[in-house]
């Protein structure tokens, strides 16, 4: 790193004094929302795990005959429920930060659009996890 004593500016600017009033209270409301969000899809989450735990056999595996075990033996049902669940975890955690709602017009358009997608997509995909659980459990056999 050379050092000619003169700055180039670079990292100077006051990045919350670039945001209104308004930016930081939409901010607000906009990590408010995802909370909410979070916190309903993590509560169905859960729901759907104790569900599937209820009524497919303990040891039930899922079925896995990818590129680390092609023995056969696939992957507990337990652990197979958990990544969604960490996930949401994480996500919500995200908005607890003390700057999260520090965002322009420009981070709350992407943050409408993108924090409900992934959301929605931990629901369906724990969803579909469990749906393949049971029908591996036998629980829709009869």
């Amino acid at each position: 790193m050379v050092n000619d004593g003169v700055s180039s500016g670079a990292g100077n600017e006051d990045p919350l004094g670039a945001l209104s009033e308004q930016d930081l209270l939409l901010g607000k409301r906009a990590v408010e929302i995802k909370t909410i969000l979070c916190v309903v899809t993590f509560v169905a989450c859960i729901g759907i795990a104790i569900f599937v735990f209820m009524n497919v056999p303990w040891d039930t595996r899922m079925p896995y005959d990818g590129k680390y075990n092609r023995s056969g033996n696939g992957i507990p049902m337990q652990i197979a429920m958990l990544p969604i669940l960490v996930v949401l975890f994480g996500f919500w955690r995200s908005g607890k930060k003390p700057d999260a709602h520090h965002m322009g017009r420009g981070s709350r358009v992407a943050y409408y659009i993108l924090a409900p997608a992934i959301i929605i997509a931990c629901g369906v995909g724990q969803w579909v996890m469990g749906q393949a659980i049971l029908t591996n459990g036998g629980y829709f056999s009869g």
